[in-house]
């Protein structure tokens, strides 16, 4: 279906536009339901929220992000309010953590440049997570939802998921990306990330650089994609396009720069993909989708009951 050019829906942060179809927002549901969804017994979801690059956790939570007190603040209250125990909302966190005797997750706290690790590396304490509280709570399923390089990773985990032996699934059965550089990012993004105060090994960046100038890599997401729905693993990739760091001439004068919005997008391929445009100052560009209404609306009507 080709996409429609509204520019009064484009021009308004709460009305976001549908990629994929030109559906109602009140059918995500719906559409949830008709894309291969597994069926769980209430209760038994657990979401997980992963940072992006060059953040960090200690012991109060996440760090500010200059729109909320804790990244993720916004999306919690509105898994909350859809019947969410706040015991079942858990941090990743970069330097994993322990599982008490009840099942509780204590992420470990992380300095920013832990972040700064090949996708190898910063999936391992992800998938011990997983498989720690499969251990504590053997009926519970997971759904990753990421920001950023979080994004990244939780769409990279879910198509490790999907290529696993049923045997050694560890029960991803939802991915969520946020303004995620899901096929990559230019090298002219360097000058974005060099702004961020952290000591940096860019071993993280030139991975999803890496992606974007590897001709391959609309293929390899298409099949990942492919293997995520077959597996009945549903993936929603929503993005801001008014985001700085892939669209770098709203924010900075001059250029040329080059456009990578489209990388947060697996149109076509996702179960659903949503585009939003939010207006914000710049720094603030890369943060706005975790908080804004209708973004945060989405992921949860998208994920679904607890």
């Amino acid at each position: 279906m080709t996409e429609r050019n509204d520019a009064s829906r484009v021009s308004r942060p709460s009305r976001p536009r549908l990629r994929t179809a030109a559906f109602a927002l009140p059918l995500l549901v719906l559409m949830a339901l008709l894309t291969g969804a597994r069926c769980y017994p209430p209760g038994t979801r657990v979401v997980i929220f992963m940072q992006g690059i060059y953040t960090s956790y200690d012991v109060t939570g996440t760090q500010p992000n200059g729109i909320e007190p804790h990244r993720f603040d916004t999306l919690k209250a509105a898994f909350v309010a859809r019947g969410y125990e706040a015991s079942s909302l858990l941090d990743f966190s970069y330097a994993g953590g322990t599982v008490d005797a009840a099942g509780g997750w204590r992420p470990a706290p992380y300095e920013c440049a832990l972040t700064d690790r090949t996708p190898a590396d910063n999936l391992v304490p992800l998938e011990q997570m997983l498989a720690d509280l499969r251990k504590k709570k053997p009926g519970a399923h997971f759904t990753l939802v990421g920001h950023s390089l979080g994004g990244y990773l939780a769409f990279l985990e879910g198509a490790r998921e999907a290529a696993r032996p049923e045997a050694d699934m560890l029960g991803i059965d939802v991915v969520v990306t946020l303004d995620a550089p899901i096929k990559g990012i230019s090298p002219d993004k360097k000058m974005i990330i060099d702004l961020l105060a952290c000591d940096k090994t860019y071993l993280a960046g030139a991975d999803i650089v890496a992606a974007k100038l590897d001709p391959a890599t609309p293929d390899i997401r298409r099949d990942q994609s492919a293997r995520l729905a077959a597996q009945g693993i549903r993936l929603a990739t929503l993005g801001n396009t008014f985001d700085c760091l892939y669209n770098t001439g709203h924010c900075v004068p001059g250029g040329p720069f080059v456009d990578d919005g489209d990388t947060q997008f697996l149109s076509g391929q996702a179960s659903v993909s949503l585009t939003y445009y939010i207006e914000s100052p710049a720094f603030l560009s890369h943060d706005a989708i975790v908080a804004d209404p209708a973004a945060v609306r989405d992921a949860v009507a998208f994920v679904g009951a607890p």
